[in-house]
């Protein structure tokens, strides 16, 4: 009775073992997690076109500076009022700021950040 019941366990066993093929188990894998995209960051006026206008434009055209007369950077709602201007001499014509280019990237990042209506 003992050596029917071991049988028995061992054929039990050995037809679970057939019944799981290759396929299954590779089926009940876990498969690895799938690591979402990095977000882009939002181009807005405090990470990034505060200081590209106080670095870029501010040396010339803040107050009491010469350039100050054409325009005069203090903050963003200075931006908003000349953002036309400011598009067609940095983006357009690209003749500001003097004597110096802005680099793709901040050009790319200046673009973005008036397309999307200069968010703060």
């Amino acid at each position: 009775m003992k050596h029917r019941m071991v049988y028995l366990t061992l054929t039990v066993m050995y037809l679970l073992l057939l019944s799981c093929s290759k396929r299954q188990a590779a089926e009940m894998a876990p498969t690895p997690p799938v690591t979402p995209e990095k977000p882009e960051t939002a181009v807005t006026y405090t990470n990034f076109a505060q200081a590209l206008f106080q670095t870029k434009c501010g040396g010339c055209h803040s107050a009491g500076r010469g350039a100050a007369a054409i325009w005069t950077f203090n903050g963003l709602a200075s931006i908003t009022t000349n953002q036309s201007r400011i598009r067609q001499a940095v983006l357009v014509n690209k003749s500001m700021p003097l004597g110096r280019t802005l680099s793709a990237e901040e050009l790319k990042s200046l673009q973005e950040w008036f397309d999307k209506n200069m968010p703060e």
